[in-house]
């Protein structure tokens, strides 16, 4: 009488195996590209809330705020702060909240121009900044003429007007 086998050869389980590392393979940098994207965008909208939160926080309180980056490519950071010219390289008094480069891996500060809200001036904040990803995708984050922060994308970026 035959015996009805369970289970799997070791040559199906090798097959199995490397077609679904063939699979993996194909689709990695796919995967890649959008965590980076995701990155991108999250750092791009991030940046845009805080430059909002310091607009709204300012004229709450009435004293001036002020959004201050250092360094550039991938060593970037910025501060928002009491005092312009807060330094988010180090922990400083003036300082309220610190963002790093390094929390956003793959994400560069291609340029940057601070922010000053000051509610006692009538000039409006014109700060911002351009983020790029490894991938070239870039986003700006601009001050409009009423201090509001919009993102806008040089480069093609889905879901953001081009500037």
């Amino acid at each position: 009488m035959l015996r009805r086998r369970r289970g799997f050869t070791l040559i199906e389980a090798v097959v199995v195996t490397a077609i679904v590392a063939a699979l993996v393979s194909l689709t990695w940098p796919t995967f890649g590209a959008r965590l980076t994207h995701h990155r991108l965008t999250a750092a791009a909208e991030g940046l845009a809330q805080d430059l909002a939160e310091t607009r709204f926080r300012a004229a709450e309180t009435g004293q001036a705020l002020h959004l201050s980056f250092s360094g550039a490519g991938a060593d970037w950071c910025y501060a928002v702060a009491r005092s312009p010219g807060c330094d988010c390289r180090g922990a400083l008094a003036c300082q309220l909240k610190v963002v790093r480069g390094g929390d956003w891996p793959g994400i560069q500060l291609a340029q940057a121009r601070d922010a000053h809200f000051d509610p006692a001036q009538a000039d409006p904040p014109r700060g911002g900044a351009e983020l790029v990803s490894n991938q070239g995708e870039r986003l700006r984050i601009e001050t409009s003429a009423l201090g509001r922060p919009q993102i806008c994308a040089p480069t093609a970026v889905g879901g953001y007007r081009r500037c």
